[in-house]
């Protein structure tokens, strides 16, 4: 069971900072119409994040071309998620 947790933290992680990103530049990846901002992503990086389980390897938004994406889930510079990941499997 443990492992299955440790299985899905990963890309649950991802998918949730995809959506901070999203939502920061106001619309989503590939997409191909009109942009409002001329801001975009600027790729990913790989971070390894601390679970009650174990370390996870994820892939993180690098953050966006002007700097002034922060993220709120994972904050930069934070590797131990063990506080919110019940929070976030719950959902």
């Amino acid at each position: 069971m443990q492992n299955a947790l440790k299985d899905i933290a990963g890309p649950m992680f991802e998918a949730m900072l995809k959506g901070e990103m999203d939502n920061h530049l106001g619309y989503e990846s590939n997409d191909k119409n009109e942009k409002e901002t001329d801001n975009r992503r600027n790729g990913y990086g790989k971070k390894t994040l601390k679970t009650s389980d174990g370390e996870v390897d994820v892939k993180v938004p690098r953050g966006d071309r002007d700097g002034s994406f922060d993220p709120q889930l994972i904050p930069k510079r934070k590797k131990d998620v063990s506080a919110i990941e019940n929070k976030a499997i719950s959902m």
